[in-house]
């Protein structure tokens, strides 16, 4: 019966309604609703117009009966079906062509598919990801091309990360705009369950019009809101979900360390320590109530959902509550329109340090009891951060509380046909609260003498105002001309404010961090209780305007462009100008493809040229900023000491805007009608004036460093999304889509006459005690090098031979040493940066079974492992991969196999004992990967007789998420964090990711 899309227009057969007199005003009508190909559709709704309180569905067979009053009109629509306006009777309803009249979000308004000429990719609640979702990026996890959304860990706090067709800064923010309803938000925003539809805009020509805002590209979520002239909708659903680990690091066991192969000696016990510090399941219920409809002169949508998760690993909780509230009241003939939306949420979760725990349990000796016999905790100071998990976890703790709320307010006046005006005001706030106690037991206390406990709390207040006024004037002449145009204005402040304090060593352990001031650091001379304060703020104001034409639907145009100011700036560059365009040509419906309508639905052109700007994380970058001198205290004339001020930042009043172009050139297709579809899109970003901070002279500076507009990056990308249904009959539907995306990125240049710098400049860490960098920046090459010794073989004596030059400055092969990682012996490695990211969606249908399976992919990448560059050595005094007992096959510094002499044969050694921890090329590995992201199965009741009078609507499903995954990457999970100036390390302590298994319920009544 097809897809779900929004329902437009239908049509008719000549067959005349049946009629039963009830009395004198009011009437039985009765029908039957059946597709093109004479099949019923079941669940059709049949509302009697005007009065959206009085409606039905369709049964089984498509039959619908409906008491109405005399001479009423029925209006029957269906998902994914053109609507249709009748009496009565048998009517056919005809598909929705999605390539065509699909309505798709668009800055500052919507637009026909059809008549869109920049790269929009939109995606619908119905094809959404179902099961445990953990934010919007989750949603809509490999159904875009061009997006990366990447999941690299299993805390319930850490949401998605995404990234929008490369990296387009080296000092910025690469995450794409996010507008919740018109109102700048994040992935969490709003429930999952509340969100109708995600639309995402890949090019400037289409994001311009967002200026500074827009040069990651932006994400257009709608939230649901209620529909005029409907009768209420009440929906209820649930989930219940169950996680374990994906994978656990192969460490050494007791058994091993009884058997020598740790430098640990047995202690007689046999402990688990990563099960000490997680639970048996993570587990997570989530619950979703709305309501949604309208009267003739208003419509309303209320969702409420509540969610609560217990993380696999013990102290990570998450819990939270949203409720939105959206109402809209038509006045004056529809001259005039109110909307109010509120929304209010709020969120507890734990603090902890599980990243340490977690190390720790992996590391410490599985010999070694958690408690000593006196019931203290086990441990041992002499090794270096060595400490007991399971204290980590019990001894230091608190918690967050964020509260957030948003009111908006729209007032639309239309006073002549087809012109619209709307001031719309926005205000939002959040607060937050971050209290932490660490009891004297805690390793870091548990050495000091005097030290009940430390406390701290920390609150932070965020507020934004907003304001904006657009109109707007569109129509259609003779039928043919399509006229839209746009203008506005809008303002935009924020402001950041916090303060923290805290204590040591309080009277009872009992206060936590409810009692600061009985700490006795505040008199104590040696030991000091710390408060702070901060406040900042910025404002942001545009200009612009849009216009687009169309022509019988063949030649489509738009041209938009913003004037923005931002106080960010230095005094000559407050304000920018971000201009666009873009062009569309149907070829498909010129004339000489007449003959190509019997298969041709859509095919057409695009090319959009726009230009975005990206603005620097942190306020008063342009600016002096002192602080107070660390050692420059002076004695005024009456001997007292006093502070003196120094610049820890220069003034630069050339500072400005990074500067975004790009040229996009798509092509969409659709045949069969609509049985095959995508689209393709080529594309050229270039980046100037990048910011960076450039080393300069003092004087005539007062601070050693300068952040200064110099550098230049290019990123080109082709993408494919590609939708087939191969089979569709009468219960039997199967719909699947491909997405497809590569991006080369390019650093071109970083210095210029004025400011100078290295050409390769070194980023990243493994982190202590190996404490070398992990990739490069190098003009010329891509972001996400990686950077490092290049190892080619082990030697006679267990050593790793690396590649390192000699006095002389000629390469050489030598056994590992620490002092040979220097910056000189260093090499490009590969890169963290997947070449191609693959996504592939099926969608099967069966009769009141749904079937929904999403597979993503990454490709052409590297992956740091860094467990291995730590624990796969045999020198280290903490437990070790049991990968560290492995043999090589031993070899000479020109790269021929080691004879032993007594066997004739290739020495067979393990890593000696001798050789210290390092990071080298042989603990990059291949990160390909293909994985079952999430499967879905769904069973729709079929609900007969008088039940039907109450629930519209009932289904059942189970979904796992990270069923499988396919790959020959050797650590937990090759998902890795994708930061753009070092990705692709897989971190030595990170929360690993999860398996979920979930089941859940829906109703509607």
């Amino acid at each position: 019966m097809g897809g779900a899309l929004p329902t437009l227009a239908a049509s008719e057969t000549s067959s005349s309604p049946k009629v039963e007199n009830v009395q004198q005003n009011e009437v039985t009508v009765k029908g039957v609703v059946k597709d093109a190909n004479g099949e019923a559709i079941i669940g059709a709704s049949v509302i009697e117009k005007g009065n959206a309180k009085n409606g039905t569905v369709t049964d089984i067979d498509g039959n619908y009966t409906l008491k109405v009053k005399r001479g009423a009109t029925l209006t029957i629509s269906y998902i994914g079906y053109v609507s249709k306006d009748t009496k009565g009777g048998s009517i056919i309803l005809e598909e929705d062509l999605k390539s065509l009249n699909e309505v798709v979000v668009i800055g500052y308004g919507t637009q026909r598919k059809g008549d869109v000429t920049s790269s929009v990719a939109s995606v619908k609640a119905e094809d959404f990801a179902g099961g445990k979702i953990g934010d919007a990026g989750e949603l809509i996890k490999g159904k875009v091309a061009g997006l990366s959304v990447t999941n690299s860990s299993g805390n319930p706090t850490e949401g998605s990360s995404i990234m929008l067709r490369g990296a387009t800064t080296i000092s910025g923010d690469v995450k794409p705009l996010i507008l919740v309803d018109g109102v700048e938000g994040d992935l969490n925003t709003v429930a999952p369950e509340n969100i109708a539809s995600i639309d995402v805009l890949k090019d400037a020509s289409a994001a311009a019009i967002y200026g500074t805002r827009g040069a990651n590209g932006v994400i257009l979520i709608t939230t649901y809101s209620g529909r005029r002239d409907a009768k209420p909708v009440i929906s209820y659903s649930n989930y219940f979900s169950f996680s374990k680990w994906t994978k656990k690091a192969d460490f050494m066991d007791t058994h091993d360390v009884i058997y020598g192969k740790t430098a640990y000696t047995y202690e007689g016990y046999d402990t688990d320590w990563l099960k000490a510090v997680s639970r048996k399941a993570g587990f997570k219920h989530n619950h979703s109530f709305s309501v949604r409809g309208g009267s003739q002169n208003a419509m309303y949508s209320a969702n409420v959902a509540y969610s609560n998760e217990q993380g696999i690993m013990r102290k990570s909780d998450n819990e939270n509550l949203k409720a939105q509230l959206d109402y809209t009241q038509f006045a004056w003939k529809d001259k005039l329109k109110f909307n109010f939306n509120t929304l209010v949420t709020r969120q507890k979760y734990s603090i902890n340090n599980n990243n340490l725990a977690y190390r720790n349990a992996v590391i410490r000796n599985p010999s070694s009891p958690i408690y000593n016999e006196d019931g203290s905790y086990n441990e041992n100071f002499d090794k270096l951060q060595y400490y007991n998990p399971v204290e980590i976890q019990n001894e230091y703790f608190g918690d967050s509380r964020v509260k957030f709320y948003q009111l908006t307010g729209n007032v639309t006046v239309t006073p002549l046909k087809n012109w619209d005006t709307n001031l719309k005001l926005v205000m939002n706030e959040t607060t937050a609260t971050h209290e932490t106690f660490s009891s004297p037991k805690l390793y870091s206390l548990a050495k000091e003498k005097n030290y009940n406990g430390y406390a701290s709390k920390k609150e932070e207040n965020w507020q934004s105002k907003e304001l904006e006024l657009t109109t707007r004037y569109h129509n259609t002449f003779a039928g043919v001309h399509r006229f839209d145009a746009l203008a506005g204005y809008s303002y935009l402040q924020d402001d950041y404010d916090n303060f923290s304090a805290g204590n040591g060593n309080f009277s009872s352990t009992a206060f936590l961090w409810n009692n600061l001031g009985n700490g006795t650091f505040l008199t104590e001379e040696d030991r000091h209780a710390s408060v702070g304060s901060e406040k900042n703020g910025s404002k942001l104001i545009g200009f612009f305007g849009r216009v687009s034409y169309g022509y019988a639907d063949k030649y489509n145009i738009l041209a938009s462009i913003r004037h923005e100011g931002s106080t960010k700036f230095g005094d000559n560059h407050k304000w920018a100008t971000f201009p666009s365009v873009s062009a569309g040509w149907t070829i498909s419906n010129e004339k000489f493809m007449e003959g190509t309508k019997s298969w041709l639905n859509n095919l057409k052109l695009r090319i959009g040229y726009g230009v975005t700007g990206i603005t620097p994380n942190d306020n008063y970058k342009s600016q002096y900023l002192y602080k107070f001198a660390d050692y420059g205290d002076v004695k005024d004339l009456n001997g007292n000491w006093i502070k003196t001020l120094e610049v820890m930042q220069n003034l630069n009043k050339d500072l400005k805007w990074e500067t975004t172009s790009e040229w996009n050139f798509g092509l969409d297709y659709s045949i069969l009608k609509d049985r095959l579809y995508g689209t393709i899109d080529f594309y050229i970003k270039t980046t100037k004036d990048l910011l960076y901070e450039y080393a300069v002279p003092m004087p005539p500076n007062m601070y050693g460093y300068t952040l200064a507009n110099v550098g230049k990056m290019r990123n080109t990308g082709v993408e494919f999304m590609i939708t087939g249904v191969p089979v569709k009959t009468k219960d039997f539907t199967w719909e699947t889509t491909v997405t497809l995306s590569h991006n080369k990125n390019k650093l071109v240049s970083l210095s210029n006459d004025l400011y100078q710098t290295d050409n390769l400049i070194e980023e990243g860490g493994t982190g202590d005690p190996i404490s070398v960098p992990t990739h490069a920046l190098i003009v010329g090459e891509s972001l996400g090098q990686f950077w490092g010794l290049k190892s080619v073989g082990v030697d006679k004596d267990g050593f790793v031979l690396v590649e390192a030059k000699d006095a002389d400055g000629n390469w050489t092969v030598q056994p590992f040493d620490a002092k040979l990682n220097v910056q000189s012996n260093r090499q490009r490695l590969g890169n963290g940066m997947p070449k191609l990211y693959f996504g592939w969606n099926h969608t099967f249908k069966y009769k009141g079974f749904d079937l929904n399976a999403q597979f993503t992919g990454q490709f052409g990448f590297k992956i740091l492992n860094l467990q291995r560059a730590f624990y796969e050595n045999n020198s280290i005094a903490y437990n070790r991969l049991k990968s560290a007992d492995n043999y090589y096959g031993a070899i000479n510094t020109d790269g021929t196999p080691y004879i032993d002499e007594e066997t004739g044969k290739q020495k067979m050694v393990k890593l000696s004992a001798s050789m210290g921890q390092g990071f080298w090329s042989d603990h990059l590995e291949k990160g390909d990967f293909l994985k079952l992201t999430n499967v879905t199965l769904g069973y729709t009741l079929p609900l007969k007789g008088a039940i039907t009078n109450y629930v519209n609507n009932v289904r059942v499903f189970a979904s796992a998420t990270n069923l499988f995954c396919i790959t020959s990457y050797s650590g937990i999970d090759p998902e890795v964090n994708n930061y753009f100036l070092t990705p692709g390390v897989d971190g030595r302590d990170k929360y690993p990711t999860t398996r979920s298994y979930t089941v859940g319920l829906s109703f509607n009544f």
